[in-house]
């Protein structure tokens, strides 16, 4: 059986490198990104593994490199296909997004919606078209898929539960979603990293994260499908790198792709508090301050207690900021000074809302 994307063709016992064209330059040229295929000597499940969709965040880059050896595809039952930079334009300018499409390039990803020509609408873009025929070689392909990103330099390393969409009464895609959801949620056992849902639904889609790789491959396809977050940007952490390996192989174990037990996750912060969680931005500042923060990514936290300190610039105390939630600190932003409304800390609140749900009313309108 040989497996292909772009111009990787690999066969049982390989791993093959190459490239699938992205996107055509007008003065001639192609951005292309970098596809690994590592097939084991026997026959089951794919893995698609991505990194590098935002120019910026490097971690992933290393883990996939890090992952595919000789020593994997010995033991190694099923293919994995890698690109470990999606985006090779943010890669080269170290942004997040790529010079020639003006947006966050992980909400290109398909919808569901039918596309209906409007002239007072631009068409889709040349990196949107890109990535929707990526997602049909993800729908030919793909068992399972695991997204890797960077948060903050002040970040846990952990795994995003993306909400998994339905249409209100097709009892089909409710019970595809539930399955979905009930396989993620052991793939990201498997992974031993924090486990954190994304935003509340609303926002969620506000937001345009179901546009995601990884939520349009769960809700629409119905692949069971993690974004992992991998502390700082740039330059990554060997600890957390570390910790993703270990994660990733105990997934491919889970998965009844690799043997053996699954391995511990050392040198990372991980908290289970007891409840699920999703994200919410905390603790904006009321005007220009400089911020002392008084919590860490990974303590624990009750509603009450003191979160952030807002100084002037010669050091004196404005106000200090409590907590509204119980929860556990995600990340910090990087820098200290900080304009009214803008948030000082990312958190893990209580989440009610189920990770299954239906789309809004008027979605599909």
């Amino acid at each position: 059986m040989t497996t292909s994307l772009g111009t990787a063709k690999a066969k049982r016992g390989q791993i093959v490198y190459g490239e699938y064209d992205l996107v055509q330059h007008p003065v001639g040229g192609v951005d292309r990104v970098p596809v690994i295929i590592a097939q084991g000597s026997k026959d089951g499940p794919t893995f698609w593994i991505t990194a590098g969709i935002h120019g910026g965040e490097h971690a992933g880059v290393q883990v996939i490199h890090k992952l595919i050896t000789k020593e994997l595809i010995e033991n190694l039952r099923g293919t994995i296909i890698s690109i470990p930079a999606l985006n090779p334009a943010g890669l080269r300018t170290l942004e997040r997004q790529a010079y020639y499409y003006d947006g966050d390039p992980n909400r290109l990803f398909p919808d569901g919606r039918e596309r209906k020509d409007d002239p007072d609408k631009n068409p889709p873009s040349s990196l949107e078209l890109a990535y929707g025929r990526l997602f049909e070689e993800i729908k030919k392909s793909a068992n399972y898929f695991f997204d890797l990103h960077c948060m903050s330099p002040y970040s846990l390393s952990f795994v995003f539960r993306d909400r998994i969409l339905y249409r209100k009464g097709d009892d089909k895609t409710q019970k595809q979603a539930e399955a979905t959801s009930a396989k993620m949620e052991e793939m990201a056992q498997a992974y031993g990293h924090t486990v954190i849902a994304d935003f509340s639904v609303n926002k969620y889609i506000d937001e345009k994260l179901h546009r995601s790789s990884t939520a349009a491959a769960a809700s629409l396809l119905g692949i069971p499908s993690l974004t992992a977050e991998l502390g700082s940007p740039y330059t990554p952490d060997p600890n957390i790198v570390r910790a993703s390996l270990s994660g990733l192989r105990n997934v491919l174990r889970w998965a009844k792709m690799l043997k053996g037990d699954p391995e511990p996750i050392n040198g990372i912060k991980i908290v289970d508090p007891g409840f699920n969680t999703r994200r919410r931005n905390i603790a904006r500042v009321t005007q220009p301050c400089v911020v002392h923060h008084l919590v860490e990514p990974g303590d624990r936290v009750r509603v009450g207690d003191p979160v952030v300190e807002m100084r002037d610039v010669w050091g004196r105390v404005i106000e200090i900021l409590k907590s509204e939630y119980e929860g556990f600190i995600i990340s910090r932003p990087r820098g200290i000074l900080f304009y009214p409304g803008q948030a000082t800390l990312l958190m893990a609140i209580k989440d009610d809302e189920p990770l299954v749900g239906e789309y809004p009313e008027k979605f599909f309108d």
